[in-house]
């Protein structure tokens, strides 16, 4: 009888121990990331891939040219999860030369390595393409924050975007973003966990 005691006590501790591990581990995996917008006044955000909070579609690339750091965010809105060109919501934008806080004109041509920002809308069979306009009116960034990253030589990034992005066909069609903020305290290329791994 004490045999049978001690074992079912062992395996009661056990069962408890592997639970609160993981209680433990559910808590662990909280995104470092975020990126949530407005579109024309109606909230945005990236999809969720496979339910798991930790896995939303956007991402931030961080680069140096001629040791000037930029960044290539990109967000994807999807009712099938897609984060590819078949997505039905895309919008992509670049900040060139960011070496402190401040506010960064977005008022560069799509492509390449300049400041631009793009919102791909992939609806009824139908691709309609907004870019910002590289005079007058221009989208804007404002760095809140360049966050270091430990034991990495590249740095993570706060900030906003707002502006107007115009139908590269039909320029009296446009779109407004706003409230659009971004915190990347992990830096994830095209990956799109956005918890610790």
């Amino acid at each position: 009888m004490n045999k049978f005691l001690t074992i079912s006590i062992l395996a009661t501790l056990f069962i408890a121990f592997a639970c609160d591990k993981e209680d433990e581990l559910k808590e662990e995996k909280k995104p470092l990331n975020s990126f949530s917008m407005n579109l024309n006044d109606q909230p945005w955000q990236p999809s969720i891939i496979d339910n798991d909070p930790c896995f939303s579609a956007f991402h931030c690339a961080y680069s140096e040219l001629n040791n000037e750091p930029f960044y290539t965010i990109k967000a994807y809105k999807d009712s099938k999860s897609r984060t590819d060109q078949n997505s039905e919501h895309i919008f992509i934008f670049q900040i060139m030369n960011v070496n402190d806080k401040g506010v960064y004109n977005i008022s560069d041509s799509y492509g390449g390595l300049n400041s631009y920002a793009m919102f791909i809308k992939n609806e009824s069979g139908r691709q309609t393409i907004y870019e910002n306009r590289v005079e007058g009116n221009t989208p804007i960034v404002e760095v809140e924050e360049i966050i270091l990253i430990e034991g990495f030589g590249f740095k993570g990034l706060k900030g906003s975007f707002k502006g107007i992005l115009y139908n590269k066909i039909d320029a009296n069609d446009s779109i407004v973003i706003d409230s659009c903020d971004f915190d990347f305290k992990k830096v994830n290329w095209n990956n799109y966990c956005q918890c610790a791994e």
